[in-house]
């Protein structure tokens, strides 16, 4: 053999086609032991055992065509048993079917518990548990068949034409995560099927989020049993539910249902009531001089009856009670008349008089009550009125105030008791006025409140007779529905302590509030998509395989290192040089997937 470079024959005299002339001393390319062990192993028979392993220029290998064809016939059973042992999609087909059932059986939980109350199940485990562990087991078994896809796609693609060498890292990290994904794509390379798989992987990322967010959990009130009843607190004072309507800050009243649960409904109740209107009477107002007043500017001014003594004073409360002879409905239990000098939007000093006559009587009142979280939510549906007018002269105590609702039910108050309440209202709400002036001749000199006030337009010193007048006068300065929402107050509250009267409970029916599960189907669109389009990408995976004609290698990492880069091509790169320099030329090297006919395929430049 001529000296300069090493060229083993073909035991059929021909030559290997990637030979290249090599220098054993200077050749970039030259190793010391070429034969793998693999070789070693095949060739053990026909070596002499006192050879070196290293080849040198006077070792000569004869074998006769026989032992070749021998020869040829164990590299590629060794190669079929330790290279090509991914040779079907045997696995992939089995992780695709797992992934399927498991996400089916994520929505046949969803169905199955749809509209139902949460499950209590033992150990803490919650639906949302069992769904993220069926989630899971989905996202696991999609990856395998997404990896070996790419892993396939990465042979078939440089199998069909030569691209860049870099195109093998780009495969190779999509087949690892969303991050190659995304490289991929952004990429624009390994086809349609490529981009197609790298979206899916992308998408795979919020299967997990998105598998949880089906079962929206909806606090919904169901019913356990009728074991509540209203039970509402005993008999409270009339005066003490007066004062509260008119004093109170906190609100309107409200009854004290008993509800063990804090989440009740009752039945629609009709009970007696107060129930209080107001209008606006200033078309009718006019003015008003004293007989032996001759000077106008201490004139006062009067209504129906009313009257605001001078200009001086800014307020006045004037009330009336039904006479026995009839002159107002027998339901009325009192009529208001405020009048005022001021406008409240006005500007204090300001001549602008005003008047307001409320009316506080007996009605019935049908009325929707529930409880939720603790909290008492009442609605009144109707009000029913008796504006029937009666002489009680000579009634004797037996002309008891009755209201018929619509639905005929009928509530009533006796003539003692709403007595009674007329008698104690017409010493509770005397008449009295308002005055910011020094010279106010009170009513009621022992009953004189004087306050340095400041509401609404109102500021300083000011003088009431009664404390009465000091509330509808501070409502009238601070709200903009001042006297109106006080008489509401005030009615609401004995209405309250009517029905507070009734010792016969009205049951109603306890609730619990319970989880139930409401399925969100629009969030699994995302899931179904990424099982669906998993399985189109396998198939099309495979169908690309076949007509490639590539060998089935998938992700193999043996299938790399042993049909790795045939020999020109690595002695291009050399021995020289950094990795980073390396890869920056593997961007312009193309590079395919070629047929060698003693070892398999290669990458050839």
């Amino acid at each position: 053999m001529s000296s300069g470079y090493f060229a083993p024959e073909n035991p059929r005299g021909q030559r290997f086609e990637d030979d290249v002339p090599l220098t054993p001393l200077t050749s970039p390319g030259y190793r010391k032991s070429l034969p793998s062990p693999l070789i070693n192993e095949v060739f053990g028979s026909t070596h002499s055992k006192s050879h070196s392993r290293n080849w040198s220029g006077s070792t000569r290998i004869t074998a006769s065509g026989d032992d070749f064809d021998d020869t040829d016939q164990l590299v590629a059973e060794k190669t079929k048993s330790n290279i090509i042992s991914n040779g079907s999609w045997f696995l992939e087909i089995l992780c695709l079917v797992v992934g399927i059932l498991s996400f089916g059986a994520s929505i046949a939980l969803l169905v199955v518990f749809h509209d139902k109350p949460l499950p209590q199940w033992p150990f803490g485990i919650t639906l949302n548990t069992l769904i993220a562990l069926v989630s899971a087991i989905t996202n696991a078994s999609l990856a395998v068949p997404l990896a070996s896809g790419f892993g396939q796609l990465k042979w078939n693609w440089f199998k069909r034409k030569p691209s860049p060498l870099t195109d093998m890292e780009l495969f190779d990290e999509a087949s690892r995560g969303s991050w190659g994904a995304v490289r991929l794509l952004s990429s624009c390379r390994g086809g349609y099927i490529g981009m197609f798989g790298a979206f899916i992987t992308i998408a795979a990322l919020f299967l997990g989020p998105f598998s949880h967010v089906p079962a929206a959990l909806n606090y919904t009130p169901a019913l356990p049993g009728n074991s509540g009843s209203t039970g509402f607190v005993p008999i409270l004072p009339m005066k003490s539910a007066v004062f509260h309507g008119l004093f109170s800050e906190s609100g309107l009243a409200q009854p004290k249902p008993i509800c063990p649960t804090g989440n009740c409904t009752y039945p629609p109740l009709t009970t007696l009531a107060t129930c209080s209107t107001c209008v606006d009477i200033r078309s009718v107002m006019m003015q008003y001089c004293a007989e032996d007043d001759t000077d106008a500017s201490k004139c006062g001014l009067q209504a129906m009856g009313a009257k605001l003594q001078s200009s001086n004073d800014a307020f006045s409360m004037t009330t009336f009670i039904p006479s026995k002879s009839g002159n107002m409905p027998h339901s009325n239990i009192m009529k208001f008349i405020f009048m005022g000098t001021e406008s409240r939007n006005g500007t204090a000093g300001d001549l602008q008089p005003w008047a307001t006559q409320c009316t506080l009587e007996y009605c019935a009142q049908s009325i929707n009550s529930t409880m939720v979280n603790g909290e008492l939510i009442e609605v009144v549906t109707s009000e029913t009125r008796n504006t029937t007018v009666i002489d009680t002269t000579n009634s004797m105590g037996k002309a008891k105030i009755a209201i018929m609702t619509p639905d005929n039910t009928s509530v009533f108050i006796s003539e003692p008791a709403a007595l009674g309440i007329q008698s104690w209202f017409t010493t509770l709400f005397a008449n009295g006025s308002a005055s910011r002036n020094s010279d106010f001749q009170s009513l009621d000199a022992d009953a004189l409140v004087v306050v340095n006030l400041t509401v609404g337009i109102s500021s300083g010193t000011t003088y009431f007779d009664t404390d009465i007048v000091q509330t509808f006068y501070w409502d009238y300065y601070e709200y903009n529905d001042g006297i109106p929402q006080a008489m509401n107050e005030l009615a609401t509250a004995m209405t309250v302590a009517f029905r507070s009267f009734k010792t016969v409970p009205i049951y109603g029916k306890a609730t619990s509030t319970q989880i139930y599960v409401h399925v969100q189907g629009v969030w699994i669109v995302l899931p179904l998509f990424v099982v669906g389009a998993t399985a189109i990408f396998l198939v099309l995976a495979m169908i690309n395989t076949s007509r490639s004609g590539a060998e089935l290698w998938k992700g193999s990492a043996l299938a790399m290192l042993f049909y790795g880069l045939d020999h020109a091509t690595k002695v291009q790169f050399g021995t020289e040089g950094a990795f980073d320099e390396k890869k920056r030329r593997m961007r312009s090297l193309m590079v395919y997937l070629d047929e060698d006919k003693n070892f398999g395929n290669v990458l050839r430049s």
